[in-house]
């Protein structure tokens, strides 16, 4: 028992208190907060009660910090239980009243007080009993959680609705559309998939800030939601972008409906801080089950209509037919320019890492960094499906950076470790991308030592005189330079010397299984004997099992990478938590 009341004693100091002094000190600067409906910090609004079981009575340790989380003027008293119990919202918790009655020792729960303005408040509330027989009373802390309780609201409205329209977000909208193709396949009946899509809105950002941009998509949405149904739903999923799910709608509505869309937003000018704006929008539109019976293929079918529209004009709109396109590079180049642009913005794009090692026994502390990306379900987007459409959207440039800023992030962060960077072609060969990312280095020289680059060969033969420049540049600040997929080319000796590389990396067809071909032993030999004769070291790429990496070191490989010496990993033990987003604060020199 005297460890129960040394245990209370503990808690009634409040568990962001050092001492009983500190704890009242905080109950006292909080609790003016809450007389004047103001909401003070979780940790400080709190207050302690001794509750005497043969009076009924509560003792509170300052009546003043009491009256003030309970909401009463300042001269009242909060001094009896069944006064205390009026103000909790719908009731006490049934292990309080356990608690109370002496049926249990100790109790937490949660509950809402009422105060005397009327509003309410989240409060959390534990205790148990101290002491023997007549001298047995219950000490509890009372806590208030209200802002607590506001943060994880304001999360769970943001697991489901966009936060800057406060309409259904992406992966609900789809939740909904799957439910109404069910639905209406159930029921034999048509519903529809319209996407409407705001025609340039890039030029409202360049004339009028992306302040009124932000306006213009806002009250979009809204004259959209106007014109829908009860059993309707609408939710953004893409920036300029509104799904819409119509419950119950055959052709001749379809198109009814599409017009009424349309001019709802068009109908007036749109008011902002800058002027007056004169939107309009395009739709795709797509009749569900009938053509499309997942949400997979109506989200599709819908953006290759939108596409359609979109060839025709601002302010049009098309219904998926069989004549449609649905596989049209344009319709592919639209979305997954929405999906990098968007990954990129709310930092999806991550590293993964996957060790390079001279020895198999040997601690990885050389890394290459492998661009993933997530969408915005959580799913993984394979990179083939993404790397080609950034290259041919020009949005290549973009992932080359964010590459190139996570690895200088990590490398701020891990002190032992060496990153190889991926760069792509169009990064070197774009003067002002190029500038850019070796600005990047410049910036950030002092890591620079522990980055290799890394070009394909194949990249390098289309642009030699763009490369050995490029190379030049980094290799000033430190860096190192590697050639990647070594041997899939045909890079000829002059140019190997011209570019001063330091690293090749041996294309993995020639790697896997060489243990057993004699041809491919023949060709990296080749290779090997040429690395050395101009003084680079070489990798190994693809080594996925021990037969091919023993041979490898005995041919004289210098180091190994591929799944027998691990896989890619965006959270590898050495960093928990990924790739930090944002460069560590430096301390100041």
């Amino acid at each position: 028992m005297v460890e129960n009341a040394k245990a209370f004693s503990e808690m009634a100091r409040g568990e962001d208190a050092d001492s009983a002094a500190q704890g009242d000190a905080a109950i006292g600067e909080a609790g003016a907060g809450l007389h004047d409906g103001q909401p003070a910090a979780d940790g400080a609004l709190q207050s302690m009660f001794e509750y005497d079981p043969s009076r009924g009575v509560l003792h509170w340790s300052d009546e003043s910090a009491a009256a003030r989380i309970l909401g009463v003027a300042a001269d009242a008293s909060i001094s009896s239980l069944e006064a205390f119990n009026k103000r909790i919202d719908e009731g006490a918790a049934p292990e309080r009243d356990d608690a109370f009655s002496g049926r249990a020792q100790s109790y937490f729960c949660e509950y809402r007080l009422r105060r005397d303005d009327g509003q309410a408040h989240w409060v959390e509330e534990r205790g148990g009993w101290i002491g023997q027989e007549g001298q047995r009373r219950l000490i509890s802390v009372v806590r208030s959680i209200e802002s607590q309780k506001q943060r994880d609201a304001r999360l769970a409205w943001l697991a489901t609705n966009d936060e800057l329209t406060g309409h259904l977000n992406r992966v609900c909208l789809r939740r909904e559309l799957e439910g109404a193709i069910d639905q209406a396949s159930r029921e034999n009946r048509s519903a529809a998939y319209v996407l409407a899509g705001i025609d340039d809105l890039g030029a409202v950002n360049a004339d009028f800030g992306f302040e009124a941009a932000d306006k213009v998509i806002v009250e979009i949405s809204n004259r959209l939601a106007s014109v829908l149904g009860p059993e309707d739903h609408i939710g953004r999923v893409a920036g300029t972008k509104f799904g819409i799910v119509i419950a119950h709608c055959d052709e001749a509505c379809l198109r009814s409906t599409c017009a009424r869309l349309m001019n709802a937003v068009r109908e007036s000018v749109i008011e902002t801080r800058r002027g007056g704006v004169a939107a309009s929008i395009c739709i795709g539109a797509v009749k569900i089950p009938d053509n499309a019976d997942n949400s997979n293929v109506a989200m599709a079918r819908a953006e290759a209509a939108l596409d359609a529209a979109k060839r025709q004009g601002k302010s049009s709109w098309s219904a998926f037919s069989e004549k449609t396109d649905t596989v049209s590079m344009r319709r592919r180049n639209t979305h997954m320019s929405d999906v990098i642009l968007t990954a990129l913005n709310e930092r999806r794009v991550r590293l993964a890492f996957q060790p390079i090692v001279a020895d198999l026994d040997e601690t990885p502390k050389k890394f290459e960094c492998l661009i993933r990306m997530r969408g915005d379900d959580g799913q993984e987007i394979p990179a083939p499906e993404f790397i080609p459409a950034a290259e041919r959207l020009g949005l290549v440039h973009l992932l080359d950076r964010r590459v190139l800023e996570l690895a200088t992030n990590t490398l701020e962060v891990c002190p032992n470790i060496h990153l190889n960077v991926n760069i792509s072609m169009e990064t070197v060969k774009d003067f002002v991308w190029a500038e850019g990312y070796i600005s990047h280095l410049r910036a950030n020289q002092h890591l620079a030592p522990r980055i290799t680059v890394e070009l394909t060969e194949t990249q390098v033969i289309d642009a030699i005189d763009a490369s050995i420049e490029f190379v030049q540049e980094i290799k000033k600040l430190g860096c190192s330079f590697g050639i990647d997929d070594f041997g899939a080319g045909y890079t000829s000796f002059r140019n190997l010397k011209a570019m001063d590389i330091d690293i090749l990396k041996i294309d993995g067809s020639f790697v896997t299984g060489v243990s057993s071909s004699r041809e491919n032993q023949l060709f990296v030999r080749t290779l090997l004997d040429l690395a050395r004769n101009f003084g680079m070291q070489t990798v190994a790429e693809w080594v996925d099992n021990e037969a091919d990496a023993m041979l490898l070191k005995g041919l004289g490989v210098d180091y190994l990478q591929g799944f027998l010496l691990g896989k890619p990993e965006t959270t590898p033990e050495w960093l928990p938590e990924g790739a930090p987003n944002e460069p560590p604060t430096r301390p100041q020199r």
